[in-house]
Parts: structure tokens; C-alpha cells; sequence
């Protein structure tokens, strides 16, 4: 796989650190990206992890959520206490996409300009809808 250049930023693939979510077989990027960026170009920057990695949809990144904890309040460990973006367009305005702060586990929807981290997803074996 080639590399690909998204607003100066070089990404070449690489492997990849995984995390497996036992309750419903979705592989996680163990680490997401390390830089913040806008809606579009998360979905161009989950291209470059290859063959089936995609920006999870809202449904997808909630179940990330442990409200146990806080600052992060996540599945995995690793996360900022930041937004997070979906692929999940907001219906209302298609300008704004869903996110998830994962500080406290907050859900809402945003200016796809805004940047913000993504971890990227794809399916697994076992994925139980």
C-alpha cells in the first residue's frame, strides 16, 4: 500500500496495534489518531489503514463508552479525554457529524470542519450486530 499525504501529514501504513471488543467482535485501532482533524479528512485517514478500517458510526463509537470511568470514560485505554468523530452524517444539517467526548462519555454533533480525534474500526469475525 502506498503512502498518502492528507494536508501535509504523511501517513504510511503500518502495523496495527488492535483491540477486540469482546461484546460485539468489532476491532478497534488499539490507538487512534494521534492528530486532531476535520470529519472529511478522518474519512480519508481511515482509508489509509487499509482493507476494511473505517470511521465507526455513532452506534459503533457509543459502545466505546464505560460510564464507570472518566477523563476518559472508555473501553481503552490510550484515550484522550477529547472528541471523537463518527461517519454518522446528522440528518438535520449535513454540514454537522455525531461525536463522542470521551470525557464523560457526552454525546452530540458538530461542524464537520472541527477537528477532532478518530479511532478507527472495522469488522470482525464474530460481529454481532
Amino acid at each position: 500500500m502506498k503512502k498518502v499525504i492528507i494536508d501535509g501529514i504523511e501517513y504510511i501504513p503500518k502495523e496495527i496495534e488492535i483491540w477486540t471488543d469482546p461484546k460485539t467482535g468489532l476491532i478497534w485501532e488499539k490507538f487512534g489518531s494521534k492528530k486532531k482533524m476535520s470529519w472529511k479528512k478522518a474519512l480519508e485517514y481511515a482509508k489509509t489503514l487499509g482493507s476494511g478500517w473505517r470511521l465507526p458510526t455513532i452506534q459503533e463509537l457509543i459502545t466505546l463508552i464505560n460510564f464507570s470511568k472518566n477523563n476518559p470514560a472508555c473501553k481503552i485505554s490510550g484515550t484522550y479525554s477529547s472528541y471523537y468523530w463518527s461517519s454518522t452524517a446528522y440528518v438535520g444539517y449535513t454540514g454537522y457529524a455525531w461525536y463522542i467526548h470521551f470525557s464523560y462519555g457526552d454525546m452530540s454533533y458538530g461542524d464537520k470542519n472541527k477537528n477532532y480525534y478518530i479511532r478507527c474500526v472495522k469488522e470482525g469475525d464474530n460481529y454481532a450486530n
